[in-house]
């Protein structure tokens, strides 16, 4: 005698070549019948349970996208700097600005006699911290 485990025993076996979140069990067409529709594939979304375990939980994507905006500013800093664009103009200026305090506690990892390259180094050493430090945030956050 075999076990029927997750169907009825007078229910159909499934096919095998389908995943098993793809095929839906039973349907009720009418009251009392039930049809199977195990014969073809129905695809449909898989909802997760609760919203803290999902990958759509709001707090956990601010996170994400706080520290995506720190990586993308300090790479434009650094691009700007690259391009040596002018620091009098307010919108270079209101970049680098917020690329230093964004770097203030990787002001001085690694010493180097070329000031750009200094930058350079730091700066990408800041945006890989803000963006691993947001990742485990996000993750945390999502139990």
């Amino acid at each position: 005698m075999a076990l029927h485990l997750g169907r009825k025993r007078h229910a159909p076996a499934r096919r095998r070549f389908w995943p098993r979140w793809m095929v839906e069990r039973n349907t009720s067409t009418a009251k009392g019948t039930d049809t199977t529709v195990a014969d073809r594939p129905v695809a449909h979304r898989r909802r997760s349970r609760h919203w803290w375990s999902s990958r759509t939980n709001p707090v956990s994507a601010m996170i994400l996208a706080a520290g995506w905006a720190a990586v993308a500013i300090l790479a434009f800093g650094m691009l700007l700097t690259w391009a040596d664009a002018n620091p009098g103009n307010s919108v270079v200026d209101a970049v680098l600005d917020a690329g230093r305090w964004l770097a203030t506690p990787f002001h001085d990892v690694f010493t180097r006699n070329d000031p750009e390259e200094q930058l350079y180094i730091n700066w990408t050493i800041a945006g890989a911290a803000y963006y691993l430090l947001a990742r485990v945030l996000s993750w945390v956050v999502r139990f």
